[in-house]
């Protein structure tokens, strides 16, 4: 009698498994499962799938708090530089400025908060084919830090 395979076993069943993470992602994922580290998946199964994660590395918090930081000192740098004569050039931003400060710093700090939750909730699904939501959260930092050296440098000349 042959000895059969694996491959010649598997010849006649059909794959059941899908390329789609059937799991949804929510607020509460990212309160019950990313912060308080109870959820089980924490490592990626397959470098080049989409997924969502349930528990969040130290990394990436780091690297969430460094750019809601940043987005403080860009606001902070903004006023001392408006301060001593400079012009905010993006449109949206003059016109909350000219409503109100508080209004201008809340919202700027909102629009963070929530584009960096949605970078870290989908940190490793791909947006350009070639960067995923990590990769541009670390894009993002240097941006944004590359801003404060140039505020910096304005505010010291």
């Amino acid at each position: 009698m042959p000895i059969k395979t694996k491959t010649a076993i598997l010849e006649g069943v059909q794959e059941r498994r899908s390329d789609t993470d059937r799991r949804r992602h929510s607020l509460k994922t990212l309160t019950y499962c990313g912060l308080s580290r109870r959820g089980r998946r924490e490592h990626t199964r397959r470098h080049k799938d989409n997924y969502y994660l349930d528990k969040y590395s130290t990394g990436l918090l780091f690297m969430s708090v460094l750019l809601l930081s940043l987005s403080c000192l860009d606001a902070f740098f903004t006023l001392q530089l408006l301060s001593q004569g400079a012009y905010e050039a993006n449109p949206v931003m003059a016109y909350l400025l000219n409503k109100d400060i508080t209004l201008f710093v809340a919202c700027k700090v909102a629009v963070t908060t929530i584009g960096t939750l949605i970078l870290a909730m989908h940190a490793y699904f791909h947006v350009f084919r070639f960067l995923n939501g990590k990769q541009l959260m670390g894009l993002m930092i240097g941006v944004y830090s590359s801003l404060i050296a140039y505020e910096i440098f304005l505010l010291r000349g």
